[in-house]
């Protein structure tokens, strides 16, 4: 059941971060005063990165319960997928386009962006987090079925402990 609830989640949120990028990038394209398009592109390039972050932290939380529940890391990795390609569309390629067309019409004097080395360590910290995090959702794993095979029999139980206390 979390496979498809999974699943469906990142179809939705490709598709808006589609739709996004694919707004933003309309905007490059427009014929209005260069000073407009700045400002809406911004805005709705805005929109997308925090769309990106959010269904981002969505996925991984529905990726963290099917690993605990299946023990299957699948959904981790394309979490991980998902950020990065969407990440590396808005930084090399929308933003790549947004900084030619703002030196084309004098809107910027930088001869240099830093925006896909940005995109670049985005996705390397995100693949660390989501290594870490899978490492730890597994090993409390572990520890939860070790806990729960335990017999009780060779449990001391509170009455014991404090019949031994009083002693």
């Amino acid at each position: 059941m979390w496979n498809k609830i999974y699943s469906l989640a990142l179809a939705v949120f490709s598709l808006l971060m589609i739709a996004m990028i694919f707004y933003s990038n309309s905007w490059l394209q427009s014929v209005d005063k260069p000073a407009n398009v700045a400002l809406n592109y911004d805005y709705y390039s805005n929109i997308g990165w925090m769309l990106l972050w959010i269904s981002s932290a969505i996925l991984l939380i529905l990726a963290n319960v099917i690993l605990w529940t299946t023990r299957n890391a699948w959904a981790m990795w394309v979490s991980l997928l998902y950020f990065a390609v969407f990440t590396l569309l808005q930084t090399f390629w929308l933003g790549q386009t947004y900084f030619q067309y703002q030196q084309k019409n004098g809107l910027t004097q930088n001869a240099f962006t830093f925006g896909s080395f940005l995109g670049i360590v985005l996705c390397v910290m995100a693949a660390i987090i989501v290594f870490f995090d899978q490492f730890m959702i597994k090993r409390l794993r572990e520890k939860t079925s070790l806990a729960e095979q335990l017999p009780e029999n060779n449990s001391i139980s509170d009455e014991e402990n404090q019949v031994s206390a009083n002693e």
